[in-house]
């Protein structure tokens, strides 16, 4: 279809009065229009779709949702109201395409029939042109409806003063006046004012009927179809920057969300433009219904001035004036009368005009294949949303894990000294459990990670090395007790005197690792039962390395950490080159804390894939908050495909490798 531009006018006064809309806006708007339920009634009443067995059953296969409604739109009579739900999928079922950089749009309806496709496709196109027709001229007709009630009351005054007017003459015998008589009239000031006041009366009369015409056209038309309203310049300009703005929106929003702040600005000043739009608009019609006011105002001034000079010319000129007041109002509602017929004769000729500025280029023919679904598209969009979707899932996940999994976490989200990284071990298949994997292999990657966490401990205080060392994490089920009995087992191979003290009195684990017995520990002494023996360090089966249990669980572990005995203990363990503390987890347990002010340095456990960097940051505080000293952080548990890409690893398996070489040779 071509839809050209239109520039329809409306005879309000003397002249014409016309209104455009720019050319974009008004393609716009006739797009919006071929889609509006107006037409889509048209066409299902004009084809009697509305009872189509056929069409029918082609909504039912597009929306099932609506399936009872519709179908029981076949027995309604043609002539009740449409079914909303139908008109619905109807107008769901039109494609309007616009064809860039032309007058062109391309007009389509979708159907599982190819002819009842066609034929509808053919009947939008009639339909709309007919449509298009009548909107033109609604308001000539409303215009012209107004100035035929305006003609009829002024053809009644006419007969009215021309009846006055012969009565007047005929008892008073006058039969006419010519031009003579009428100096008298302009040699008399009376006179001559009345003359003045009747012409501008009569000039007020007529102002103030043309803009009532124009009041009353303006109040019965909408705002946005009003050719006073529309043509005016600065609602021009407004809609033509609506129409920029909207079309900039409409082509980002195929880059971004709406939700995006430049398409939240651009709808913000989309939304300004509109408000703007409306407030001039409705200053247009207010200063209209104030120049009616006005002009009604001065016919009124102005009869009332004519009234009182006619008085006084009555008494100079009782007859002749009389006769010519008459005769002039006859003159006046001639001249009104003769003025509206003209206009109602130049309305008339408008409304017949019917042309149309939109043509069918070229109608619809029967599809010999149907358009979707177009099968190949469809399998590389899900091809390309599977593949975009798993990844961004992927990196979804990936954000919203919060848990230190590398090194590289470890560096960017925890800010302590990084002591070193213990890979992941599995299952430990020897003979001597997990715990004791720094003893029982000692060339393996775990091995190796303790023996460089050793050397780190070693140099991680100026001056003398910690000697009595803490060993904790933020929660259970992190390491600690594996890391503090490998860190043991490294120090006691390196020819150091070691004692790992068990200081978890809540869930003891040195005993059964070690077996020995725990009838006496910790416990024992602190309460003050026993007092330090042979007897409570107990060795072990390593080397230069000893054992202080837990002792029996006791009602209150906080307390006897807190006593005085425990000072006395460490200073009577003199004789060891390091003293290790296995101590409960800091969050949620006051042991830690406790015990923290009784040693050199707290080493922190942190499990990879498993403790939070939130954890890690309190655990961090609340040993600060009493003063700990933090030696630093040991990664247990870490992916040893996630090492094998860390400098650390690397550097680290180099280093052992080339020292275990030269220890061979």
């Amino acid at each position: 279809m071509k839809i050209e531009r239109e520039k329809p006018n409306f005879v309000i006064s003397e002249g014409t009065v016309g209104f455009d809309l720019s050319e974009e806006n008004y393609f716009q708007t006739q797009c919006k229009v071929l889609k509006s339920r107006n037409l889509a009634k048209r066409i299902i009443r004009s084809l009697g779709l509305d009872t189509n067995p056929e069409f029918i059953q082609d909504m039912e296969n597009k929306k099932s949702s609506s399936n009872e409604n519709i179908i029981l739109a076949i027995n309604r009579p043609s002539e009740k109201e449409i079914e909303p739900k139908l008109i619905d999928v109807f107008i769901g079922s039109i494609n309007v395409n616009p064809v860039q950089r032309s007058s062109l749009v391309n007009v389509s309806f979708a159907s599982d029939n190819p002819e009842l496709s066609a034929r509808v496709a053919n009947t939008i196109g009639e339909s709309f042109i007919e449509l298009n027709i009548e909107s033109r001229f609604e308001a000539t007709y409303k215009a012209r409806e107004w100035l035929q009630g305006q003609i009829n009351i002024m053809k009644a005054k006419l007969e009215q003063a021309e009846e006055a007017l012969n009565k007047y003459a005929s008892a008073h015998g006058i039969i006419f006046l010519d031009e003579n008589e009428k100096g008298v009239e302009n040699e008399n000031i009376i006179t001559k004012r009345l003359s003045e006041l009747s012409t501008h009366h009569t000039e007020a009369s007529a102002d103030r009927m043309n803009k009532e015409a124009l009041y009353n056209t303006v109040r019965s038309d909408d705002s946005d179809s009003s050719p006073v309203v529309m043509g005016n310049s600065l609602i021009m300009e407004l809609k033509k920057n609506l129409a920029s703005l909207e079309s900039e929106y409409n082509q980002k929003l195929k880059t971004y969300k709406p939700a995006y702040p430049k398409m939240v600005k651009l709808k913000e000043q989309i939304d300004q433009i509109k408000k703007k739009m409306d407030s001039e608009a409705k200053k247009i019609i207010t200063g209209v219904k104030k120049d009616y006011d006005a002009a009604l105002k001065r016919e009124k001034y102005l009869k009332s001035e004519f009234e009182v000079q006619k008085k006084e010319a009555i008494n100079l000129k009782d007859y002749f004036v009389q006769y010519q007041i008459l005769k002039r109002e006859v003159d006046t509602n001639r001249e009104l009368y003769n003025g509206l017929l003209q206009k109602l004769k130049e309305t008339g000729v408008s409304e017949t005009l019917k042309a149309s500025n939109i043509q069918v280029i070229d109608r619809a023919e029967i599809p010999e294949s149907p358009y979707k679904p177009n099968k190949r598209l469809n399998i590389i969009l899900s091809i390309i949303v599977g593949l975009f979707g798993g990844i961004g899932l992927a990196f979804f996940v990936e954000y919203l894990d919060n848990t230190i999994k590398t090194p590289e976490d470890l560096e960017k989200r925890v800010s302590l000294p990084t002591l070193g990284f213990i890979p992941f071990h599995g299952d430990y298949e020897g003979d001597l459990p997990v715990e004791y994997i720094t003893h029982a292999d000692s060339k393996s990657p775990v091995s190796e990670a303790y023996c460089t966490l050793r050397t780190f401990l070693l140099l991680s205080t100026g001056g003398r090395p910690p000697r009595i060392i803490a060993i904790t994490s933020p929660a259970r089920e992190e390491g600690k007790t594996t890391t503090a009995i490998n860190t043991a087992i490294s120090f006691a191979r390196s020819g150091a005197k070691v004692l790992i003290i068990d200081a978890d009195m809540r869930r003891p684990k040195l005993h059964r690792l070690f077996d020995v017995d725990n009838t006496s520990g910790l416990s024992t002494y602190l309460s003050g039962i026993e007092e330090l023996t042979e007897d409570l360090m107990k060795e072990t089966n390593i080397p230069n390395l000893h054992v202080i249990t837990s002792g029996p669980i006791p009602p209150n572990p906080a307390e006897l950490l807190n006593s005085l005995r425990l000072k006395e203990l460490i200073n009577s363990l003199y004789l060891y080159n390091f003293i290790i503390f296995d101590t409960p987890p800091v969050i949620g347990l006051p042991d830690s804390l406790i015990l923290s002010s009784y040693t050199d340095g707290v080493m922190l456990i942190a499990k990879s894939g498993k403790t939070t960097k939130e954890t890690t940051l309190e655990t961090r505080r609340m040993l600060e908050a009493v003063g700990a000293k933090i030696l630093g952080i040991v990664l247990n548990a870490v992916d040893q495909s996630a090492m094998r890409y860390s400098h650390y690893y690397n550097y680290y398996r180099s280093y052992y490798r080339s020292y275990g070489d030269e220890n061979k040779k």
